[in-house]
């Protein structure tokens, strides 16, 4: 690597660390937020992840411009300040079981993550050189695994604490809600370390609509060959993505195998580490001016690896448990190599004055795959159990993989 690069690099790494840092403790209450929630509340889990997944769907232009228009460092502030609001509010709403106040504040997290998603990433390609974007990626794609992993895992305990003197769960509450309070304002004082850069000044307006702008945003990038093909990649890899951790959590009801809800977040922890585990690969592998030839392979063994899984009937719940362990685990290895490089070319591929909008388009693509795989899994529950459901993941990773494979290996397909 070039001595410049190398320099540019090492500054970056302390600017870099703050916006990670910041991201994830975003993350983390998230998680922790939501899962507290479905602990307090009983039975919403569907209508909670629907409510969160609602507004980056439809205001993903505003963040988009938001992004483009001001400098990024002002809006991932503005974000952490509206979190520490919600968390306030979220904390009466928890301490107080309030069921329509936690509805509103989880849809108050989910806009302010969707004002914070493309200003922060945006800003990565802005602070590193592209070749070491994939890297950062990596890295940052680590430390949100560790921060869902902890906010999921830590929900649940925080509710079960108890103390002499306080009513049964009101100190779990209590601890909930004083969690969220600190984790956001500690995000707060950390998001004013984020690198200044001045804004990249998009003159446009605006947008007014909710998703229109996002459809036309979406369908601009088919000129472009190159970022058409890895968006609809990237789209996929969420799609099939949400598609599994759903076919799980069903897997694991009283009317499947009844392994319980334990057992459905460890096997997703196994597939968010697994994700981890390919950034980090990625980051070694997807380089070059042809780093997407490493793409179609993984698509095919993702494909590969949800055959075993869709025949865990087959085998009975102990041995079926046993082998789909590594199966997901594997999987999400897999995504995760496909995923990283993917959203780092989506981040360092638009213009300057275009990045807040391209990734917020890209990212209101992925959370509408992610609403179409509930409906399908919906759908197909109709007709089968939860594991054959796994027999759509392979043929669909299989067949997307051959079609890349194909694509890139045309002549006109040359340096991206």
């Amino acid at each position: 690597m070039d001595n410049d690069l190398t320099i540019r690099i090492r500054k970056a790494r302390g600017k870099f660390a703050a916006m990670a840092t910041t991201y994830s403790l975003g993350v983390f209450n998230d998680n922790f937020f939501k899962w507290a929630a479905i602990g307090v509340t009983i039975g919403m889990e569907e209508w909670f992840t629907a409510l969160f997944t609602l507004p980056f769907i439809l205001f993903a232009p505003q963040a988009g411009w938001l992004a483009d228009r001001f400098p990024k460092r002002n809006v991932v502030i503005l974000a952490k300040v509206l979190e520490l609001v919600a968390m306030l509010v979220g904390a009466v709403a928890i301490v107080s079981g309030n069921l329509p106040m936690i509805a509103i504040v989880l849809v108050i997290m989910a806009l302010q993550s969707t004002i914070f998603g493309p200003s922060l990433n945006g800003s990565i390609p802005e602070l590193f050189p592209a070749s070491y974007v994939t890297t950062a990626n990596a890295v940052l794609k680590v430390a949100i695994t560790l921060a869902i992993l902890l906010g999921t895992a830590m929900a649940g305990h925080a509710l079960e604490l108890k103390r002499a003197g306080w009513s049964p769960g009101s100190f779990g509450r209590f601890a909930v809600a004083a969690i969220i309070v600190f984790m956001a304002l500690l995000g707060v004082c950390i998001s004013f370390f984020v690198p200044r850069r001045p804004g990249a000044g998009a003159t446009a307006k605006c947008p007014k609509s909710v998703l229109l702008h996002s459809l036309q945003d979406l369908w601009e990038l088919r000129k472009d060959k190159y970022l058409k093909t890895i968006l609809i990649v990237d789209v996929f890899i969420w799609f099939v993505g949400s598609l599994q951790m759903q076919i799980i959590s069903k897997m694991c009801d009283p009317e499947h195998f009844n392994w319980g809800r334990g057992t459905a977040s460890n096997l997703m922890l196994s597939e968010l580490v697994g994700v981890a585990v390919g950034g980090l690969i990625a980051a070694r592998i997807a380089k070059g001016p042809r780093w997407y030839k490493v793409l179609p392979l993984p698509l095919i063994v993702l494909g590969v690896m949800a055959i075993p899984a869709s025949i865990v009937p087959l085998l009975g719940p102990d041995l079926g448990l046993m082998l789909l362990y590594p199966a997901v685990g594997l999987m999400g290895i897999a995504g995760g190599i496909v995923l990283v490089p993917c959203e780092s070319f989506i981040q360092v591929r638009p213009a300057s004055d275009r990045k807040g909008r391209v990734i917020a388009a890209a990212g209101c693509a992925a959370f509408i795959s992610m609403l179409f795989s509930a409906g399908l899994l919906a759908l197909l529950r109709l007709f089968m159990s939860a594991s054959p459901c796994f027999i759509v993941v392979a043929v669909t990773s299989l067949a997307t993989g051959i079609w890349l494979w194909i694509t890139i290996s045309r002549k006109e397909f040359g340096d991206a």
